[in-house]
């Protein structure tokens, strides 16, 4: 592989890997209530 394209699989892991790592934090600090979530679908199925 040329330098470019290790840049550019550098830059791709970093981008892909750091958003993983951003959603992670975002939900450990925001944690969805798995209540509310079955409540919602709940109400959707009922007629």
């Amino acid at each position: 592989m040329n330098t470019s394209a290790i840049v550019m699989m550098v830059i791709s892991m970093v981008f892909l890997w750091g958003g993983l790592a951003l959603s992670i934090l975002h939900l450990m600090k925001n944690p969805e209530e798995l209540d509310d979530v079955l409540e919602d679908v709940k109400d959707q199925h009922t007629l």
